[in-house]
């Protein structure tokens, strides 16, 4: 029987999807199980890893189940995943701590400023091509040491979220380029860690997962993981890429000076590059093809609206009824300003940021209130995209991907406040696309990332710029601009505030 079908796991923040992706692009089937995010506490942000892996299998074993036969024409096991969330295992491959501090998990800040103070960075940028940031797994460890010393004795690696899935499947420690590009502990030059880097931070080459490309075969399904999910023993497992780098390639961006905006949790703007970009408030991602991306982050880009619905509806209305509330209301919200630096900002000056939400009267209803989120949202990447284009120069095309690519609404806001059109895949789902893409690659499906993209990316349509907004973008653009930096005095006392209330919400009354 012919294998024509890649199985893809994509390790999300919000739930772990499993998919049957053909060879063409095509998603045959998905299920989607869904996990919450562990707030204890501002800045704070964790997952359980147990809870990835039980979605993860129950998914192969369902969507596996509901179609009969697919096992026998699968070609390969591919994953992608969120990033940096540093699953610490021990000698038998059992986590130390199943609570994962995640991407946008921030409580590291203090090691990521003593190690700035400590350290020269422009020596430590030019090695690694990323500035220094509570993202990247360095601090996370760092952190986890200094708080959690037991789990740290216990540990004898680390693995990111999807290399803990594929460690599961095939009882091998492995991650690829994208992941390991952004620990902070790889040379960018040289493709490999870095001994200096790795003395700085005391951490032993051993504890780190070997790097592969995205496409390497890693190893094969287990005989105990077949007989539990029905996936054929000694099926090949490829290294998988990144979420980001998934959904690049599945966006068909891979090409130099083409650009991709990624929605989902975050807003990712990409440029590809044939090397590492410089720019204070910009990083490098290796790709799942041989080249860079030059990237800027906003953390709460989709999250914005997604806290919109929870806070304002208790999650009552769907996206697409707040989408159309929003789309009620006239351009600029009426002179409602939103910045929605709702979990801090990764690269800033100032990590601790807060949202905000500017010039409310009492005309302003619930449609106002959700369309300035989403110009928020907006606003706040427009700052990421020109920082990157300073660091990158113009860009050729700009393609949207992601949950936020999917209303002509929300593109059109971007695109007016970006000043620039904005390509659509006709595919979703490019992540799972991706996915499959590399996986397809991996076993010689495809000849090259051409032809693979070829195959499997098509475009719906451009999105172009509304002109009757754009003036009044570009004024209220001004406004959050100003509010950006003028509220940066305020976040070390809200800290402090925060602090004390946490004290006193311990201490017992009376």
């Amino acid at each position: 029987m012919m294998r024509d079908t890649v199985l893809a796991i994509d390790v999300g923040t919000g739930s772990v999807r499993v998919a049957l992706v053909g060879l063409d692009g095509t998603i045959l089937a998905m299920v989607q199980r869904e996990h919450d995010q562990i707030t204890p506490q501002r800045g704070w942000s964790a997952q359980r890893a147990s809870q990835w892996w039980t979605n993860a299998h129950d998914g192969i074993r369902q969507i596996l189940s509901e179609n009969q036969g697919i096992a026998r024409r699968l070609l390969c096991v591919s994953t992608c995943g969120q990033m940096h969330g540093t699953v610490l295992v021990d000698d038998d491959g059992r986590t130390v701590l199943d609570e994962v501090p995640l991407w946008n998990d921030k409580r590291c800040e203090e090691e990521v400023r003593a190690f700035a103070r400590a350290n020269d960075l422009s020596d430590i940028r030019s090695l690694t091509g990323n500035p220094p940031t509570t993202a990247w797994p360095a601090f996370k460890l760092t952190w986890i040491r200094r708080h959690e010393q037991e789990a740290w004795a216990r540990a004898t690696g680390v693995l990111m979220p999807k290399d803990f899935i594929n460690f599961r499947l095939t009882g091998v420690r492995a991650t690829d380029l994208s992941e390991a590009s952004c620990f902070y502990l790889l040379n960018a030059k040289t493709g490999r860690y870095d001994d200096g880097l790795l003395k700085l931070f005391d951490i032993d080459r051993d504890f780190l997962p070997d790097v592969k490309a995205a496409t390497d075969v890693i190893g094969s399904i287990l005989p105990a993981i077949s007989r539990s999910t029905g996936l054929p023993e000694g099926l090949p497992v490829v290294a998988g890429t990144s979420d980001m780098a998934a959904s690049i390639l599945g966006s068909g961006v891979y090409q130099t000076g083409v650009a991709s905006d990624s929605t989902g949790t975050s807003t990712l703007l990409t440029v590809v590059s044939a090397a590492p970009g410089e720019g204070a408030t910009v990083n490098n991602l290796h790709l799942a093809n041989r080249a860079w991306g030059v990237f800027t982050i906003l953390d709460a880009g989709g999250d914005a609206m997604r806290w919109g619905r929870l806070a304002f509806n208790d999650n009552a209305l769907s996206y697409q009824e707040v989408t159309s509330l929003a789309e009620q209301v006239e351009a600029g919200s009426g002179g409602l300003v939103f910045l929605p630096y709702l979990t801090g900002e990764r690269n800033a000056e100032r990590h601790n940021s807060r949202a905000q939400f500017f010039g409310l009267t009492r005309r302003h209803r619930i449609g106002h209130l959700h369309r300035a989120i989403i110009e928020g949202a907006a606003f706040g990447a427009r700052r990421c995209l020109d920082d990157l284009t300073k660091a990158t120069g113009t860009i050729s095309r700009l393609v949207a991907s992601g949950g936020g690519a999917r209303s002509d609404f929300v593109l059109t806001i971007k695109a007016s406040i970006y000043g620039l059109p904005i390509q659509r895949t006709s595919n979703a789902e490019n992540g799972i696309v991706g996915c499959g893409m590399v996986g397809g690659l991996g076993l010689g499906a495809y000849q090259d990332v051409a032809i693979a993209a070829e195959r499997c990316v098509r475009y719906d349509r451009e999105i172009l710029p509304n002109p009757a907004w754009q003036e009044r973008y570009e004024r209220l653009r001004d406004v959050f601009n100003r509010l950006y930096l003028q509220g940066a005095a305020f976040y070390d006392t809200l800290d402090e505030v925060e602090g004390i209330a946490a004290s006193s919400a311990d201490t017992p009354l009376g």
